[in-house]
């Protein structure tokens, strides 16, 4: 009997996601970096405070020496002016110093929070999308990596590397919406059931426009499906009128899903899904980026590790760099007026 109710039981799910300590992460990578800032300014704070006090006490000097002796020099009162008046700028300094750390000590624990909260919201978000499709946890990762490496090796600005990287992250969020029976059907859909299942393009821009934190992978998002001729959906948008970030991301998930093994399919081999993909020049793909992309891919590729937990936490090194650009600006701008309002 005891046997017969362990089966029943079900297994706890399981993610590498789950077993990565976020807060660990943020307390290497983020902390440090906020530290370092304060430093930084409390060094700029005390020499402000320094310059400032031997500026006045100069002028003081020059004042009680020339102009506040009526035309007879007195270095000598001069000097005791001085060093009053440095002595009272020193003295407002020392007392300023421990307000300005406790403000910049707030400061770095809500902008840690703040940091915080948004990894496990993108987290928990991949995760709700490999619930409903066991196959996309691995590939939401992969595809991720994939498009930081390349937006990197593209050398774009930071804010479009992050707008990759979410939006990879996110590309099928709207299939939350899709319904099981279509989207577990494991035979080819029906006309009107493709047409159901691409409505996830435009579910997954709903769900992601909500939110400051990852409307910036909206790009991605609404994009992902566009083909270069214009022949994609849900816009029929065609060349350079689909974002950037959508055009690198297409690559990526036509080489990611062509390598990967699937339960309909095995896997090609590099050098097989990139021949094919040759094929889809100005037609699926972007020319310009899929020259470089075909050049790039079998380093990618062999940089990625087997292991889900060991592929999170190379992405998640990779990503610390853009820790600034993850933190929304406006949640930045509110976390710093809380953290220096004195009323809280």
């Amino acid at each position: 009997m005891k046997a017969s109710l362990d089966q029943e039981v079900p297994r706890p799910f399981h993610h590498p996601l789950t077993s990565f300590d976020v807060s660990k992460w943020l307390e290497r990578k983020l902390v440090p970096s906020f530290a370092a800032e304060r430093r930084r300014l409390t060094a700029d704070v005390v020499w402000l405070g320094a310059l400032t006090s031997l500026i006045a006490g100069v002028v003081v000097f020059a004042y009680f020496t020339f102009v506040h002796a009526g035309g007879e020099a007195s270095p000598a009162g001069g000097a005791r002016a001085a060093g009053l008046t440095m002595a009272v700028f020193g003295a407002m300094a020392a007392l300023l110093y421990p307000i300005v750390h406790h403000g910049q000590n707030r400061l770095l624990s809500a902008a840690s929070m703040v940091a915080q909260n948004n990894i496990e919201s993108l987290v928990i978000l991949g995760k709700l999308v490999e619930m409903r499709d066991p196959d996309t946890a691995g590939h939401n990762l992969r595809v991720t990596t994939y498009a930081l490496m390349f937006s990197e090796a593209l050398g774009l600005p930071a804010d479009v590397v992050m707008r990759c990287t979410k939006g990879a992250l996110l590309h099928d969020i709207g299939k939350l919406a899709v319904p099981d029976q279509i989207l577990g059907k494991p035979g080819p859909l029906t006309h009107d059931e493709r047409q159901v299942m691409q409505t996830h393009v435009d579910h997954g821009v709903a769900i992601v426009m909500q939110a400051d934190a990852i409307h910036d992978a909206e790009s991605v998002v609404g994009g992902h499906h566009e083909r270069f001729d214009g022949t994609g959906y849900p816009q029929g948008l065609a060349g350079e009128e689909i974002p950037l970030e959508a055009r690198i991301f297409a690559l990526i998930d036509v080489f990611d899903a062509l390598t990967s093994r699937r339960v309909y399919k095995p896997p090609m081999s590099i050098h097989e899904a990139l021949d094919l993909m040759r094929e889809g020049r100005g037609a699926h793909f972007d020319p310009h980026l899929l020259d470089q992309f075909l050049q790039l891919a079998p380093g990618f590729a062999s940089q990625l590790p087997h292991e889900e937990e060991e592929l999170l936490a190379m992405l998640m090194e990779r990503v610390s760099p853009y820790l600034r650009n993850i933190l929304p600006k406006q949640m930045l701008l509110s976390v710093t007026e809380a953290a220096l309002s004195p009323s809280t």
